[in-house]
């Protein structure tokens, strides 16, 4: 097993992460075509999208063709931006977070406090959600620090009218405070650890009382 940090560089310094972008964008379609589109409940699907493949010039129009051919509805694929790729032109970036917008994406800022611009990009990028890194989340020094800054930061999303979601959470004490703080979806091993999608799709399947789907490789 490799992780991502030691196989991602090697394939953006090649270019070929724009493949892999689009790759696992097409896939995570055709999987939720297959499974959720006949009658499933609808729940949100969240891709990356790299540096590279935010600068292609048909990034707009590639997006949303493949969201429209797999008959995808409006407001359930969310496309995950960190920090690094929306420094390089706001303006530019503006644009195309509009124009996704526009065609029923949610853009989200994935990993966020992993750098140090990250006020500075909220400010001025009309992003749907906001996505806390793990970082907020290890056992720090000084619990009580620790809680302010994570309410602050999930009440100034609020104001920015951007839902909060928490990332890698371990422990069912941080579920309890975050439930508290107004944070809008919980995620980490606290509930699952990260499983192939037949066994994703075999959970959704006893969660909703149904019978098994078949699965799209992922």
């Amino acid at each position: 097993m490799l992780a991502p940090g030691e196989f991602i560089p090697l394939l953006e310094r090649g270019g070929l992460i724009v493949e892999l972008d689009r790759y696992m964008f097409e896939h995570a379609c055709a999987w939720y075509r297959d499974n959720i589109l006949p009658g499933g409940k609808k729940i949100s699907l969240a891709v990356n999208v790299s540096r590279l493949g935010l600068v292609q010039e048909d990034f707009l129009r590639y997006y949303g063709s493949v969201k429209e051919r797999y008959g995808i509805p409006d407001g359930v694929l969310e496309l995950e931006f960190t920090e690094s790729v929306l420094m390089n032109d706001d303006a530019v970036f503006a644009q195309l977070v509009c124009g996704l917008q526009k065609m029923g994406f949610i853009c989200s800022m994935d990993d966020f406090g992993s750098g140090y611009s990250s006020l500075n990009v909220l400010k001025d990028l009309p992003l749907d959600v906001l996505k806390l890194d793990v970082m907020f989340f290890r056992r720090s020094r000084d619990m009580r620090r620790e809680r302010i800054v994570i309410r602050n930061v999930i009440g100034l999303a609020r104001q920015l009218h951007m839902r909060t979601i928490a990332e890698g959470v371990e422990f069912p004490e941080m579920v309890d405070f975050l439930r508290g703080a107004g944070c809008d979806v919980v995620q980490g091993y606290v509930f699952a650890k990260p499983m192939p999608a037949q066994q994703f799709a075999a959970l959704l399947c006893r969660m909703e009382g149904k019978p098994m789907l078949p699965a799209a490789p992922l």
